[in-house]
C-alpha cells in the first residue's frame, strides 16, 4: 500500500501510537536525512551518525504504543538526536577530541575566534556557574550537586532523599535549564560543563 506522505506529523504520531507501521515508515522517510545532517554537525563521522539516527528510530518503534510527545514531533526527534549525540561523545570520544569539537561549537555559537580553554575553564565562567548553582532552590541544589559533583545515579539520589526517580530527573532538568538561561550557552555545552567541570 502506498504511503500517504501528505499527513501532518500530528496525524502520523497518532497513527504510530496505534501501532501503524506505515506511519512509522512515513516519519522515518520524512526525518531520516534531516536528522542525519543534524547529528553529523556534532559527531563528524557518518557511520557513527547513522548509528545514532538508527538507534533513535528503533527506540521510537519499540516505544510506539506508550509514546507521549509533548509539543511537535520534530522537536521531540531533534532533542532525542541531541541527547544520543552527547551520550555518544561521552562514551566514545577522548577528552582532547571533545575539546576540539567544543571549540568549534563555541566559535560557531559566538561568531568569534577565541580559545576554548579561556571560555570553558576561565575563573569567571566557573564563578558564574557556582553563583547560579547557589541560587537554585535548596532541594533542587541538593539533587543537582549529588548528581553532578558526587556522580550519583538518579536511583541513588532518589533512595537517599526519599523521593521518586522522576522527581530527581525533573530537578536535574530544571537545574540545567536555569544554568543554560543564566549563562546563555548551548544545552549540549552546559551538559558537558556540569559533568566534567566539578
Amino acid at each position: 500500500m502506498a504511503l500517504d506522505h501528505s499527513k501532518t506529523d500530528e496525524l502520523l504520531v497518532k497513527a504510530l501510537t496505534n501501532g501503524d507501521p506505515d506511519a512509522f515508515t512515513a516519519i522515518y522517510e520524512r526525518y531520516w536525512d534531516k536528522l542525519l545532517i543534524f547529528v553529523m554537525r556534532v559527531i563528524r563521522r557518518q557511520s557513527d551518525a547513522e548509528d545514532i539516527v538508527q538507534e533513535l528510530f528503533v527506540s521510537l518503534w519499540q516505544r510506539r504504543l506508550e509514546l507521549h510527545i509533548e509539543g511537535s514531533l520534530s522537536t521531540y526527534l531533534y532533542n532525542s538526536a541531541r541527547y544520543l549525540s552527547i551520550r555518544n561523545i561521552e562514551k566514545n570520544s577522548t577528552y582532547a577530541s571533545y575539546l576540539d569539537r567544543l571549540a568549534m561549537q563555541m566559535t560557531a555559537f559566538s561568531g568569534e575566534s577565541r580559545g576554548v580553554e579561556s571560555e570553558i575553564f576561565g575563573r569567571e565562567l566557573e564563578g558564574r556557574i557556582d553563583v547560579l548553582i547557589g541560587q537554585l532552590p535548596e532541594k533542587m541544589k541538593e539533587v543537582f550537586i549529588l548528581s553532578r559533583k558526587h556522580h550519583l545515579s538518579y536511583k541513588e539520589i532518589a533512595d537517599r532523599l526519599s523521593i521518586s526517580e522522576e522527581t530527581v530527573r525533573k530537578q536535574v532538568y530544571k537545574s540545567l535549564k536555569a544554568l543554560r538561561e543564566g549563562l546563555g550557552l548551548p544545552a549540549g555545552l552546559i551538559f558537558w560543563l556540569t559533568t566534567h567541570l566539578f
